[in-house]
C-alpha cells in the first residue's frame, strides 16, 4: 500500500542533492529500449505529438549543472496526464561511445504548464521536485517502491548481510549500470545499496543466496512500464530475516515449480529471466536485500519492498568486508563520490545449485580413428533445460573446442577430423553440457582415442610402419622400437618420428612419449625399458611420422608383448654307453607369448672349455650331429632365444663306449636329464 507522504519530504529534497552530487564517468554497453514504451491508463503518446515539451526538457538538461552535465540523455517514455497540466519524463543515460541507453531505472523530469501554457521542466535533484511530483496523478506508476518518509527510509538493521553471490550463473560476466548512486528510488535511501546488472539481453537470473519463495508475479507484459515483474525469496537464516527482491523479471519466466510460496530454492538456482519491466529503461535486474525491520507490500501486494541494506558478495573482491568475506560492486564514478574502488564488468561464481550432467556415447575409448569423419554421440540432462553440448580434445595439456551441438536430450554429430587442429597420435575427447541458465557441466569422462587420418591429397602423406616380427610385436625388456618410413608423393623430407606407449590398462594409464628421433640414422627409433611391467599381450604402441610440410601419418599396435618368460627346450633322450660314430642330438624348443628368434649350440669335449658350435640357427633347426670317439664324455647346449631378448640354455650329456668315470661315480648328468646352465 501506498505510505503517507510528509511534510518533512522536502527537507530530504535539499539532502538528497548532496548525496547525489556525483562524478560520472562512462556507464558499460546496454541495449536501448524504444521510446514506444507501453503506456499507463492515464499516459498517452507525447514525444511526437508535444515537440514543446521535448524542447523544454532538452533545454533544462542542457542548463542543468552537476552529474546532469556530464550525462548524455534520451527521452525514454512520457506520461501526460489527463487534463495535460502536467507530465512526467523518464530520462534514460546514454553510454557516450555507443550512443545506446543503459539498461538500469529511469532518473524522472517532471513537467508543470505555467499560466502562460508553457512547460516548465524541473529535474528530480531540484527543489520542489518532490512536492510537485506527489501533486501528480501519475505518481503510483513512476516509482521504484513507495514514496515515505524519511524516518522510514533510514530504519535500516544497520547489519552487514554476506554470503551472496552475483545473480547469474558462473564464470558469466555481467556489468554493473547502477549501486551505490542510485537516484531513481524515492526516497534515495531506498536503494543505496541495490544492484542494477545488465548486459543487454533478457538473461536467465540464478539465486544470490538459498531462501524460500515469499513472493512472485510474472503476469506483467515484456516491456510494460506501468507494471513490474519479480521475485523475492524469504531468508530466514539471517536475524532479521532478510528478503532478496529481484525485479524487472520477463513475463512467465518462474518456474512453475517455484509459484508457491515456502517453496524452498538453492542458491544458484535458477529463478527468472531478466526484462525491462516496470520503471525501467532497458533490460536489467534490479537486486536488492531488505529486512523485516522496513520490509512490506508495496502497490497494493505487487511486490515486496523496503529499504535496501548493505550486503557483500563472496565472488567480488573490491570493497572488502572481513566479518563477511565478501565485497561491494562500485561503478568507478560512485566511488568517487562515496568512496572505494569501482569496476564495470562483474564475473560470477555463483556455482550452479542444479547443474546439468551428461555423457559421451560415441566413439569408445582405444579407438584408431582412420578416416576423416568422426561421429560423436552422447546425452544430456538438467532441471530446466540442456542448451548445448561442447565436443572438447585435449592433445597438448590443454582442452579445445572442436564442435558444438544445440540442445536435445541426446545427439550424435559429425566432426572432420581434418578440419580441426588435432594432430596425428593419441588425444583425449570429452564433452561439457550447457543449461539454461548457462551453467555447463564438468567435463565427461574423457575416451582416450588415437588419430590416424590422411588430410592431404591422395599418397601425399608420409607412411609409417612399425617394425615386427612374422606378425609378432615384442617388446624388448632393455632396447629399442622402430619404425620404417617412407615419404609421400611430394618427397618432403621426414622430420621427425614420435613413438609412444600405452599400458594394458586404458582407464588408468595414460600414454607415454618414448622419444622422438629427429634424423633416422640407425633408423627410426626410441629407447623403451620394460623391466618393470608384467607379462602381457595388449600393451599399446604407435609411431607418428612428419614430413618438412607438417603432413603425417601413424601406425598403432594395440597387440605390443611384453615378454618375461624363457622359452623352453626338450631334448630326445640318447642311452649312453654310445656305441657309434656319429651322435645326432633332436630337440624341440618354443615360447609361451611370443615366438624363437634363434638358436645358439655348443660343446664341452671330456673336462675342455665350453667351445661355440652355431650361432643364430633358425628356429626351424632341431637337429644337430657329432662325430665321436671312443672313451670320450661331452656335454651338449642348445641356448634359446625368444624374440623379446628372453634366454634359455639346457644340456645333454653322453659318453661312448670304453669311457671310465674318476672313482666309479657316475653323475647324475649322465641319467639323459635336461639341466640349466
Amino acid at each position: 500500500m501506498t505510505k503517507t507522504l510528509k511534510i518533512g519530504i522536502l527537507l530530504l529534497v535539499l539532502l538528497c542533492v548532496a548525496l547525489v552530487v556525483i562524478i560520472l564517468i562512462d556507464f558499460p554497453l546496454e541495449n536501448k529500449v524504444s521510446g514506444d514504451a507501453i503506456e499507463s491508463e492515464e499516459s498517452v503518446p507525447a514525444v511526437d505529438e508535444d515537440q514543446d515539451l521535448t524542447d523544454a526538457v532538452v533545454f533544462a538538461l542542457e542548463a542543468a549543472t552537476g552529474r546532469w552535465a556530464e550525462f548524455a540523455y534520451d527521452i525514454d517514455h512520457i506520461q501526460i496526464q489527463e487534463d495535460e497540466q502536467m507530465a512526467i519524463v523518464w530520462l534514460a543515460a546514454i553510454n557516450p561511445e555507443t550512443g545506446e541507453s543503459i539498461g538500469r531505472e529511469p532518473e524522472l523530469a517532471i513537467a508543470e504548464r505555467d499560466a502562460e501554457g508553457q512547460w516548465q521542466v524541473l529535474l528530480e535533484d531540484e527543489e520542489n521536485f518532490i512536492d510537485v511530483f506527489s501533486k501528480s496523478s501519475m505518481v503510483e506508476n513512476n516509482l521504484e517502491g513507495d514514496l515515505i518518509t524519511e524516518e522510514q527510509a533510514q530504519a535500516k538493521s544497520g547489519k552487514v548481510f554476506g554470503g551472496y553471490y552475483l545473480p547469474w550463473a558462473a564464470n558469466l560476466e555481467k556489468r554493473l549500470t547502477w549501486s551505490v548512486g542510485h537516484t531513481s528510488c524515492y526516497p534515495i535511501y531506498y536503494c543505496t545499496h541495490a544492484f542494477d546488472f545488465a548486459d543487454g539481453t533478457m538473461f536467465p537470473i540464478v539465486a544470490s543466496k538459498g531462501g524460500a519463495v515469499f513472493h512472485w508475479k510474472d503476469t506483467c507484459a515484456n516491456g510494460n512500464t506501468s507494471c513490474t515483474n519479480g521475485i523475492t525469496l524469504q531468508d530466514k537464516s539471517t536475524t532479521p530475516w532478510t528478503y532478496q527482491i529481484y525485479l524487472h523479471i520477463a513475463q512467465g519466466s518462474v518456474p512453475s515449480s517455484l509459484k508457491k510460496v515456502g517453496t524452498p530454492v538453492l542458491q544458484g538456482q535458477y529463478i527468472a529471466n531478466v526484462d525491462d519491466t516496470g520503471y525501467s529503461t532497458g533490460h536489467h535486474v534490479h537486486f536488492m536485500v531488505v529486512s523485516e525491520d522496513t520490509r512490506y507490500f508495496s502497490g497494493g501486494m505487487e511486490s515486496v519492498w523496503g529499504v535496501a541494506e548493505d550486503i557483500t558478495f563472496r565472488d567480488v573482491d573490491i570493497n572488502w568486508d572481513e566479518a563477511t568475506q565478501g565485497g561491494r560492486p562500485r561503478l568507478a564514478y560512485e566511488a568517487a563520490s562515496y568512496g572505494g574502488e569501482g569496476r564495470t564488468y562483474y564475473i560470477s561464481g555463483n556455482t550452479p545449485a542444479n547443474p546439468p550432467t551428461g555423457g559421451l556415447t560415441k566413439p569408445a575409448t582405444k579407438t584408431y580413428i582412420t578416416t576423416r569423419k568422426m561421429t560423436v554421440a552422447g546425452w544430456g540432462q538438467d532441471d530446466i533445460g540442456v542448451t548445448k553440448y561442447e565436443i572438447l580434445a585435449n592433445y597438448d595439456g590443454s582442452w579445445v573446442t572442436i564442435g558444438e551441438k544445440q540442445a536435445g536430450k541426446s545427439f550424435t554429430t559429425d566432426i572432420n577430423l581434418c578440419e580441426t587442429d588435432v594432430p596425428d597420435g593419441p588425444f583425449k575427447l570429452a564433452m561439457r553440457v550447457w543449461d539454461y541458465e548457462g551453467n555447463f557441466s564438468v567435463l565427461s569422462s574423457p575416451v582416450k582415442l588415437i588419430k590416424g587420418v590422411d588430410c592431404g591429397a591422395n599418397g601425399s602423406d608420409p607412411e609409417v610402419t612399425l617394425n615386427i616380427t612374422d606378425g609378432i610385436l615384442a617388446l624388448p625388456q632393455q632396447g629399442f622400437v622402430s619404425a620404417s618410413v617412407s615419404e609421400g608423393s611430394a618427397g618432403d623430407d621426414i622430420v621427425s618420428v614420435v613413438f609412444w606407449f600405452h599400458k594394458r590398462n586404458w582407464n588408468n594409464n595414460e600414454w607415454v612419449k618414448l622419444g622422438t628421433d629427429t634424423n633416422g640414422t640407425n633408423g627410426w627409433q626410441a629407447p623403451i625399458n620394460t623391466n618393470d611391467m608384467g607379462e602381457g599381450s595388449t600393451y599399446g604402441l604407435l609411431a607418428v611420422a612428419t614430413d618438412s610440410t607438417g603432413k603425417q601419418d601413424a601406425d598403432l599396435s594395440f597387440k605390443a608383448i611384453i615378454d618375461h618368460t624363457r622359452p623352453w627346450v626338450t631334448f630326445e633322450p640318447i642311452s649312453s654307453p654310445y656305441q657309434g660314430n656319429k651322435v645326432t642330438f633332436n630337440w624341440t624348443g618354443g615360447d609361451e607369448l611370443t615366438k624363437l628368434d634363434h638358436y645358439d649350440l655348443g660343446v664341452y669335449w671330456d673336462s675342455g672349455p665350453y667351445q661355440a658350435l652355431k650361432n643364430n640357427l633358425p628356429p626351424t633347426t632341431t637337429t644337430y650331429q657329432l662325430s665321436v670317439s671312443p672313451e670320450q664324455i661331452l656335454i651338449f647346449e642348445v641356448s634359446a632365444f625368444d624374440i623379446s631378448g628372453n634366454a634359455i640354455s639346457r644340456k645333454i650329456s653322453v659318453y661312448t663306449e670304453g669311457y671310465e668315470f674318476p672313482y666309479n661315480y657316475v653323475f647324475s648328468t649322465f641319467y639323459n636329464d635336461s639341466s640349466d646352465h
